[in-house]
């Protein structure tokens, strides 16, 4: 697989890049930014983290726009000393994805050997059109001859606020739709937005009954490229719940059983479909997440939850998260009612944390593998605390449509509204809660905002439960 390239701008970042580089005068404008990066998989981003603007004479605004020696100066000098790397902003007056003029590439070119020296990261790239579109490229040392940087352009620049706004680079991810197939869908939302649909690159994680139905909403709509994270394999007491599972899938790993699902519902002409048989907790499901534009945790499990709420913030990339809470009597014998949670995290929005969809003494006593071992959990005080999430296909299915509109809101934010807040469905009365929170003025995953692979700290470890799982598959070659 080719590597990829992407951009990420915090919305904050983005308003303020907008309003000094698209001037009212309609000329060309300029300016330094330093970045982090977000190393995943296959796709490496750059994560924009502070702009430095041009002080008085600095650079030379004459329709298009030129900077004095001093101002590169400045900029490397603080780059260097935290170890960024440089970013550099102009503007065209154009719409869309930009290319680029021979002196664009002549600049770039002149500045990347000095950018690359200070930290060992390539020079990134950005072009802002008029109307607020951006493309990116970064300049990578040639690996076959010396002092030569070669241009990669970016796939896509995503600018992350309570919306998403993504800039896809149609060459390299070229949209693609079914106009027949998907004429009631079109319809909907048009033509454009299918095509930026199509173009997405969407990780779920956990595909139990939650993450297969989201799957098959997803391949219908026109969800093209995938990412499946889970480690678990297809049993017998899956296929009350498992959407297009069947006999013969047991003892399959899940992701492969809804790889097959997903090809056989998707409405797109062709699907990419990655396949990824660790935990979000593994190293491996870790890194393939970052290669996601969009997460949807459909886990149970309190590590899990906060990997994904640590890489919502820290890497910029929005998670949609749910969770069941089915209420029954001491007996097992009468169920008593059950609620299901709906919400989008990530920047500019509270954590999972925060909103008490896990805790962090759970995570950690997961992951020391404490929550697995039954003599443990039978001498906790305070089992009430314990994540557990029981839940049948009925309520599945509300919980994963209610996952995919959050995703449709955060994306195409229809009437200009993204931010539906968090969704609280009561079984029992059908009444539907809303409510917008904020994270405690303590919380951590506020320090750790872009900080992508310069966070300093390790969420994922070994998982010996799902180590377990693909022994017994390898074992059994399936």
């Amino acid at each position: 697989m080719k590597k990829q390239y992407s951009a990420v701008i915090p919305r904050k970042i983005h308003d303020g890049l907008s309003e000094h580089l698209l001037r009212a005068d309609g000329q060309e404008d300029l300016c330094f930014a330093t970045y982090v990066p977000s190393t995943g998989s296959n796709r490496f981003t750059g994560i924009i983290s502070e702009i430095f603007y041009p002080l008085e004479g600095e650079r030379n605004v004459h329709g298009n726009v030129g900077f004095m020696p001093e101002y590169f100066e400045r900029v490397v000098r603080i780059a260097l000393a935290r170890k960024h790397g440089v970013a550099f902003l102009h503007s065209h007056p154009f719409p869309g994805w930009q290319g680029m003029s021979q002196d664009d590439v002549v600049a770039e070119t002149r500045m990347a050997p000095t950018c690359f020296a200070i930290s060992g990261l390539p020079l990134l790239g950005l072009t802002i059109g008029t109307d607020g579109s951006w493309s990116a490229r970064f300049w990578i040392k040639s690996a076959t001859e010396k002092r030569k940087y070669e241009r990669n352009w970016c796939g896509s620049v995503r600018v992350q606020g309570k919306d998403l706004q993504i800039t896809f680079n149609d060459q390299l991810i070229r949209p693609s739709l079914d106009h027949e197939k998907q004429l009631r869908t079109i319809s909907a939302w048009g033509r454009a937005t299918q095509n930026e649909l199509s173009q997405l690159t969407v990780g779920i994680v956990g595909l139990g009954s939650v993450g297969s139905i989201v799957a098959e909403i997803l391949a219908r709509i026109g969800i093209r490229n995938f990412y499946l994270i889970d480690y678990d394999s297809v049993e017998e007491k899956n296929l009350d719940r498992l959407t297009n599972v069947f006999v013969s899938d047991i003892d399959r790993a899940k992701v492969k059983a809804i790889r097959d699902a997903i090809k056989r519902s998707a409405s797109a002409p062709d699907v990419n479909i990655n396949t990824v048989e660790y935990s979000i907790c593994e190293e491996e499901g870790f890194l393939a997440g970052l290669d996601c534009d969009i997460l949807f945790s459909c886990v149970d499990r309190p590590w899990g939850r906060q990997v994904l709420n640590f890489i919502s913030y820290a890497h910029l990339i929005p998670v949609i998260d749910g969770g069941i809470l089915v209420r029954t009597s001491k007996d097992n014998t009468c169920m008593l009612g059950a609620d299901w949670k709906a919400q989008t995290i990530g920047y500019d929005r509270p954590c999972l944390e925060c909103l008490g969809q896990y805790s962090s003494t759970n995570a950690i006593l997961e992951k020391g593998g404490y929550l697995d071992d039954p003599d443990y959990i039978k001498g906790m005080k305070d089992k009430g605390s314990l994540d557990v999430h029981e839940n049948v296909y009925a309520f599945s299915s509300h919980l994963a449509s209610m996952e995919v509109l959050q995703m449709l809101n955060l994306f195409i934010a229809p009437s200009g509204i993204a931010n539906i807040g968090q969704q609280m469905h009561h079984l029992v009365t059908g009444v539907t809660d809303i409510e917008h929170k904020q994270c405690l003025s303590s919380c951590y995953f506020q320090t750790v905002i872009g900080k992508g692979d310069f966070s300093g700290v390790k969420v994922t470890g070994q998982n010996k439960i799902a180590e377990d799982c693909r022994h017994n598959r390898q074992r059994n070659k399936l």
